[in-house]
């Protein structure tokens, strides 16, 4: 799907990889509409781009409501919903995350996908056009060891993805799982990594990696990964998953 004229709601567009593809996307052509929790990155990135958005927690649907309704309003119909708002919460250190984080993760990670999928969706099949895109992480891929929350949700983002594709994509909705390895955005560098740790120097920043998602919606990937990592973990795992479970052992 090409983005000129389309509308793109881009949930989490406040900062990081979210800010960067509402800046990309626009140049495209699109009609971006910015939503994050943080009021004040909403403002600057509506300046940015000339555009309108909502600051509000797309954990409560009717939050994500509000923010559609924005989006028809001003623009008609939305046309690609990116939901790429994030959490990883802090690091458990090999102990089980407490039922707040449990929580918070699976509403942002998944339901807020959920409740994307249900606004926008009848509306995409009665004119049997549109795009959902979701931001999983190479996580979904693999395992983070501290952070079990992170890991399992995003497994499930990955597989709501799935799902999503298998019924819809012959009805003609696009859908995509964007699963990216590390990024320059503050997400990972307030995680606490030293400076000079090797996943920080390998990191891509925000605009290399919109650049790639711009192509990516173009040839409408199922799956987009932006490392060789990415690429070879989901090949270790396919070709022998003993072996894969033993090399996250080890890494964990």
């Amino acid at each position: 799907m090409h983005l000129r004229d389309k509308v793109v709601v881009i949930t989490g567009s406040g900062s990081g990889i979210g800010e960067a593809c509402a800046q990309r996307f626009a140049a495209e052509g699109a009609k971006v509409v910015v939503t994050d929790q943080n009021s004040d990155g909403v403002d600057r990135v509506c300046k940015t781009v000339d555009t309108v958005g909502l600051a509000c927690d797309i954990t409560v649907e009717d939050n994500v409501r509000a923010v559609a309704d924005l989006a028809r309003r001003t623009y008609g119909e939305v046309d690609i919903w990116f939901s790429n708002a994030g959490y990883t919460g802090p690091a458990q250190h090999g102990t089980i995350a407490d039922d707040e984080l449990w929580d918070v993760s699976w509403r942002l990670h998944v339901m807020s996908h959920v409740y994307a999928a249900r606004e926008v969706l009848p509306a995409m099949l009665e004119r049997g056009d549109g795009y959902l895109l979701h931001t999983a992480s190479i996580v979904a891929l693999a395992i983070h060891p501290d952070k079990p929350a992170y890991s399992v949700t995003k497994k499930a983002a990955l597989g709501f993805s799935e799902w999503l594709a298998a019924t819809y994509r012959p009805k003609g909705i696009r859908v995509s799982c964007f699963c990216p390895g590390p990024m320059l955005t503050p997400m990972l560098l307030g995680d606490g990594i030293p400076a000079d740790h090797p996943m920080l120097q390998e990191a891509a920043t925000p605009e290399r990696v919109a650049d790639r998602l711009v192509g990516a919606i173009d040839a409408e990937r199922f799956l987009i990964v932006d490392s060789i990592l990415g690429q070879d973990l989901l090949s270790a795992k396919a070709t022998d998953y003993e072996q894969w479970m033993s090399s996250m052992e080890q890494t964990s």
